[in-house]
């Protein structure tokens, strides 16, 4: 495949690219996608469900604009290959916990330079396009991934997965250094129309919120409650649904809500599953709650991946790896 460059994209390919990732996760359902049960109302439900396949996991925390992650990922090697030759042979699945857009940390001052931008009236200045080249480029690249490898590439929604800056379907509003939230919604309309805002919902609104394997299940946030199958399947007819998976706070969850959701997605197999999820920063490697069966995997300092084989139980300390190191190490050989 061919990857997009470090540029903000023309209307056209935002457009066209951005169509095309609808349709498939528009139609990611039915007898072809076993995965992806359907919701009560015939659309691509909220949940995949390969529990049946001993195909090893890579999962990918909140990326916030960092396109420089996602090319360490696809470079990063698993038994003398890279991810993306991996994914091309089929032979890896790459989960992604959502956040594409947003970049955070390390851009604080660039998004107050946007702001004046911004309570200036000028929606798409030279410091919002700095962020959005960084943001777009991205996505872009992640609507290839997902274009040219549909079964082994899922990305998950996350909070921050609402172009439209709205408060409804389990979405709210977004800020944190300033008016992100709303910025990037006025930045789309103003640089690329409201055509390319409105596909941009729409692909947002089809993603998919849990993946489940056989040895982990991946959402951006910790379930705020227990969670029925079918509850997750049907996330998009109950927006308490959706803000439970991906809106929930530090200390915000009910008791067991993890242990609870995963039986009722694995059955028994589900009481040593470990469920990754991004969300809330951590320092250092991870963050362990509910007994250690959630694992917080988002450092935005750090470009840490786990990689989870289906015969083994999760190790903290050599599953998880800094993609950064290994491109690195590699590069110096």
């Amino acid at each position: 495949m061919d990857f997009f460059e470090t540029r903000l994209p023309s209307h056209d390919e935002i457009f066209t690219l951005c169509e095309k990732m609808s349709d498939i996760l528009e139609n990611e359902k039915g007898d072809a996608f076993p995965w992806r049960p359907v919701s009560s109302d015939g659309t691509a439900g909220g949940l995949l469900d390969f529990s049946n396949s001993d195909i090893p996991v890579l999962i990918i925390p909140d990326l916030h604009a960092r396109h420089s992650f996602l090319k360490n990922v696809l470079n990063f090697r698993i038994d003398g290959k890279s991810v993306l030759e991996n994914l091309e042979e089929k032979k890896i699945h790459l989960v992604f916990t959502g956040d594409a857009l947003h970049s955070e940390k390390t851009t604080r001052e660039r998004w107050m330079n946007c702001y004046k931008e911004y309570e200036s009236g000028i929606f798409s200045g030279p410091f919002m396009k700095e962020e959005m080249t960084d943001g777009l480029s991205l996505l872009m690249n992640l609507f290839l991934l997902k274009i040219s490898f549909p079964e082994n590439f899922h990305f998950l929604k996350g909070n921050h997965e609402n172009i439209l800056n709205e408060c409804s379907g389990g979405d709210f509003p977004f800020r944190k250094y300033v008016e992100e939230g709303e910025m990037v919604k006025y930045f789309i309309s103003d640089y690329y129309g409201d055509d390319v805002l409105y596909m941009l919902s729409l692909y947002e609104k089809n993603l998919p919120l849990v993946y489940v394997s056989k040895n982990c299940i991946v959402s951006h946030a910790e379930p705020r409650r227990v969670f029925s199958r079918q509850e997750i399947v049907d996330a998009r007819l109950e927006e308490s649904v959706v803000s439970g998976i991906v809106w929930t706070a530090n200390n915000e969850a009910e008791e067991n809500s993890v242990e609870n959701t995963a039986r009722n997605l694995l059955g028994k197999k589900g009481q040593g599953v470990t469920w990754f999820g991004g969300h809330r920063p951590v320092n250092g490697k991870y963050a362990m709650r509910q007994n250690g069966h959630f694992v917080q995997i988002h450092n935005p300092l750090l470009q840490n991946i786990v990689y989870i084989k289906s015969v083994h139980k999760f190790n903290p300390e050599n599953d998880i790896r800094n993609v950064l190191l290994d491109v690195n190490k590699e590069s110096k050989r």
